[in-house]
């Protein structure tokens, strides 16, 4: 199994970064795991915020294989535990 964490947009609050480069650097040890930043939509003022996440839904659509199994990170999805 191999773990790739995809996110929309690139953070430039460099203690975000250093955790994120410390996580990566730990998870390694156990699993094959990938980050992966897809960019961010550019000239979207004149976007709604449907069509916006529309473009990005194609966007991270793309960066995924048929046999991918997909778990959504959400801050109000369903809490589970490490046994779920």
């Amino acid at each position: 199994m191999k773990i790739v964490l995809t996110v929309v947009g690139k953070t430039t609050d460099k203690h975000f970064i250093a955790s994120i480069d410390e996580y990566i650097m730990r998870i390694c040890h156990y699993v094959p795991f990938s980050f992966e930043v897809i960019p961010e939509l550019k000239a979207t003022k004149n976007l709604s915020e449907k069509e916006q996440k529309d473009r990005e839904g194609d966007l991270i659509l793309k960066s995924f294989q048929p046999a991918d199994y997909i778990v959504l990170l959400d801050e109000h999805g369903c809490e589970r535990r490490s046994i779920d």
